[in-house]
């Protein structure tokens, strides 16, 4: 078994019954070079079933743990080369990301925080590196975009149980999708009215 695969299967044994300092570190490893089983969304479903009273510890621990591992990576591509990244990540992928994240900014790392899988949210997060993204507004959006994302995954366990994993794999990328067009024209709309407002003071 590969090196990162037993690393996987022992923080999937070792870290979920420590519960949210299990998530915290859970979510560092899975935003960094550990990708989880299923990422940490189903050890924050199976927690918060079994502890109701506990989700927005859950939720706020998976959401920091998330920003703070994917801070690591923001930092690896902001000091590497753009042709091995370029080498690694070849289009039309690389280079639609690289397009949606240059001409939005903080707005489509947002909407790629809060995306479940298999949205390509670490091709985001390199991306934003590479061309050296404001760093706060970076932390800013991909924290919001991570706790709405893990706040409603958690309310929803609370809500309905574990069958809430089963919905989240069918039916979750186009739910939040759909949250997350709603949510960034409501701030792209907010953003234009600011705009327009100071157009029209000068």
């Amino acid at each position: 078994m590969p090196f990162l695969d037993r690393l996987a299967a022992w923080a999937q044994q070792s870290l979920l019954p420590l519960g949210a300092g299990g998530l915290f570190a859970a979510a560092i490893l899975d935003s960094t070079f550990v990708p989880l089983p299923g990422g940490v969304d189903l050890w924050l479903i199976s927690l918060s079933v079994l502890h109701p009273s506990r989700m927005p510890y859950y939720a706020l621990a998976t959401a920091v743990g998330s920003v703070m591992g994917c801070s690591v990576l923001y930092f690896i591509a902001r000091k590497g080369e753009e042709t091995l990244w370029e080498r690694k990540h070849k289009p039309p992928a690389a280079s639609r990301v690289r397009q949606w994240v240059e001409k939005y900014g903080s707005l489509s790392l947002f909407v790629a925080a809060l995306l479940p899988p298999p949205a390509p949210f670490k091709l985001f997060v390199l991306t934003a590196g590479l061309l050296k993204h404001h760093f706060e507004k970076f932390i800013i959006a991909l924290l919001l975009g991570r706790l709405l994302r893990y706040f409603l995954e958690g309310l929803l366990a609370v809500r309905y149980g574990r069958q809430v994993w089963a919905w989240l794999v069918r039916s979750g990328p186009l739910a939040f999708t759909t949250i997350a067009v709603g949510l960034a024209l409501l701030l792209l709309a907010r953003h234009l009215r600011h705009k327009l407002a100071l157009t029209r003071d000068e």
